[in-house]
């Protein structure tokens, strides 16, 4: 009686353990300030900027602030986890302004070589890569 106890209790937890959906923080690696480097959308095409455009995004452990022209554009808090792309199919690092709804289109980002690449979970929307310059 005692074994089919155990047992029972082992796949309880199992189950219970595996079946929750959870939130993984993904590393500290956007703290920085970036700047914009290419951007493209949809209709209006590829657009690559010079180095010093000074529009950029500065992060901290947990704000953002976007500028454009050296002007403060928008700023607020983030936070970050490891979600599932519906357009890629797998785990990416997901990033949440300004707790955004839910329910919103998930915006992703990724890192490489210095570059960070921010993109909306859609298959027509919007990319801008920045390029690390602090």
């Amino acid at each position: 009686m005692k074994r089919i106890t155990f047992y029972f209790l082992l796949i309880a937890t199992a189950t219970t353990t595996f079946s929750c959906k959870k939130e993984v923080p993904v590393s500290g690696s956007l703290i920085g300030t970036w700047e914009l480097s290419v951007d493209v959308g949809g209709w209006s095409g590829t657009h690559y900027h010079k180095p010093g455009n000074d529009t950029l995004i500065k992060f901290t452990d947990n704000t953002y602030a976007f500028y454009q022209k050296g002007k403060l554009i928008k700023s607020g808090t983030y936070v970050t986890k490891m979600d599932t792309s519906y357009v890629y199919q797998s785990q990416k690092n997901r990033i949440i302004f300004d707790d955004e709804n839910a329910n919103y289109t998930h915006e992703f980002y990724d890192i490489k070589n210095n570059e960070l690449t921010l993109f909306i979970d859609a298959y027509d929307a919007d990319i801008a890569t920045y390029r690390r310059i602090k």
